[in-house]
């Protein structure tokens, strides 16, 4: 009997855990929101626009970075810059919401990969905005 006490005790103490853990982790809400899962590489613009804001919708001051996955594995991580031709060389500050343009390249063409925006609040941690694409001509 005593025994049955401790498993069910430890049970609730691990389910206990694991809601704290979500709570923390969705501290904050993030957004991606893209126009399809198939650019087009070579120039045809693909228009994103990222959010971050608390969980009551305040607009909140965050950093932005992105990264490729190819079958799991990060083949590449690039930091916005919204309305210039390159990169940043550091993630990207900014309150609320920003848009950008991401430039498939050619050799992209035809490969599922995943494009990944890092979104992380000072104090509240990071989120991980995933969306499969797969490129095409």
């Amino acid at each position: 009997m005593r025994s049955r006490i401790l498993v069910i005790l430890a049970a609730s103490a691990a389910a206990l855990l694991l809601v704290a853990g979500s709570a923390s982790a969705a501290a904050f809400k993030a957004t991606l929101h893209a126009p399809n899962h198939s650019p087009k590489a070579g120039g045809k613009n693909w228009k994103i626009k990222v959010t971050a804001k608390s969980n009551s919708g305040k607009p909140l001051r965050a950093t932005a970075r992105y990264e490729f996955y190819f079958n799991g594995q990060r083949v590449s991580t690039q930091y916005p810059n919204p309305g210039h031709a390159k990169g940043g060389k550091k993630p990207y500050r900014f309150k609320g919401s920003y848009r950008d343009t991401i430039l498939w390249p050619p050799p992209a063409v035809g490969h599922p990969l995943t494009f990944r925006v890092v979104v992380s609040v000072p104090g509240k941690g990071s989120v991980n905005l995933d969306w499969k694409v797969r490129v095409h001509r």
